[in-house]
């Protein structure tokens, strides 16, 4: 879905806004606490729901007001909105019909964000770098959520099991559905993840110059003994009563990120690393069967101005939208035509 217009209203220190988007780039400039982020926030909203800075909805509503709403039209003419209120619940449309929701929206609007916490993917623990692999999986492989949901439910009731104490025999039942759907899950995610890997090294190069490689750990059988996950979770049941969670499992896994054999965040730069999370995701673009909304704030930051041209060359020859922020206004007719480019200011939450 190519947006070609967005509304605002009553978001943050935007109490109204009105954007006619061009297809391709989008940059829009202003000082810190313009309210730049806050239309990227509003377009993250139409995809998925929450804000990527809070899931709380009162931080995001303007002051001294109790709903906010956001609105796109498409280039296809479908339209997208959400209505966030204090005390109401959150209602979603695609083309006038309400949403049951927030995934209707998300394979409609697929979209991705780079903002300054995209450090995390690197930095934190595996759970955030196990979202931006099931962001893809739900994206390219449809049947994919489907398994994932089933495979929580019956962690949940392990895990609520656990807390029992109950003896191992009423423990087989679980252990052999969670292994059954783990193996499910492990097969979507292998597939995909040799292609994202494929994606992801093209894209590097001609990004950077930087070296690294990403691996896929599956969250059981760490030492690859070929060992199922009922066995598994029979040898480590003694930890996993005292502890009273389950320790492995497809709920574990992981993507493990290095360069020359070394963890990427012990010895490259926070420039390097951009780069690297830059190629992560927008070689998950490439896998996508649509054009995927990229939203990125601040792309000066942490990068020195050759990378910012290879990133933008990068960004010319490929599919998709981009929202791009900065301080100041982009010259980028150099690598971009110029019909492909619309520039807007920002100040004080109004846009120019």
């Amino acid at each position: 879905m190519i947006l070609t217009e967005l509304k605002i209203h009553c978001l943050r220190n935007i109490l109204s806004a009105h954007l006619v988007l061009n297809p391709r780039f989008n940059f829009i400039a202003g000082p810190n606490g313009s309210g730049k982020t806050s239309i990227l926030e509003a377009l993250y909203l139409l995809s998925c729901g929450h804000s990527f800075r809070s899931r709380e909805i009162a931080p995001i509503i303007s002051k001294q007001h109790t709903m906010l709403t956001v609105f796109a039209k498409a280039r296809n003419e479908e339209t997208i909105s959400i209505q966030k209120s204090s005390s109401n619940p959150t209602q979603i449309k695609l083309n006038n019909q309400f949403c049951s929701s927030t995934s209707q929206v998300a394979y409609a609007l697929p979209c991705q964000v780079i903002y300054s916490d995209v450090f995390q993917i690197i930095d934190a623990g595996a759970a955030v770098r196990r979202s931006l692999l099931d962001w893809g999986l739900f994206h390219v492989k449809h049947n994919y959520l489907g398994v994932w949901k089933e495979y929580k439910k019956v962690l949940k009731q392990r895990n609520a099991l656990l807390k029992t104490h109950a003896a191992y025999n009423q423990f087989v039942p679980w252990d052999k559905q969670l292994s059954k759907l783990a193996n499910e899950i492990h097969i979507l995610r292998h597939e995909y993840f040799g292609q994202w890997v494929d994606s992801f090294e093209k894209v590097l190069d001609k990004l950077s110059d930087i070296s690294c490689s990403i691996s896929y750990y599956k969250g059981w059988d760490r030492k690859k003994s070929g060992k199922s996950l009922d066995a598994i979770l029979a040898d480590s049941f003694v930890t996993d009563n005292h502890k009273q969670y389950t320790q492995y499992g497809p709920h574990q896994a992981d993507i493990h990120i290095e360069s020359n054999d070394t963890k990427a965040k012990n010895i490259l730069s926070r420039g390097q690393q951009k780069i690297i999370l830059m190629a992560l995701k927008f070689a998950q673009a490439d896998l996508l069967d649509k054009e995927c909304l990229y939203l990125i704030d601040d792309l000066a930051a942490e990068l020195d101005e050759a990378h910012q041209c290879s990133v933008l060359n990068y960004l010319a020859e490929s599919k998709g939208q981009y929202i791009i922020t900065s301080t100041s206004l982009v010259d980028a007719d150099s690598i971009i035509t110029p019909d492909q480019i619309s520039q807007f200011l920002i100040q004080k939450g109004q846009v120019v």
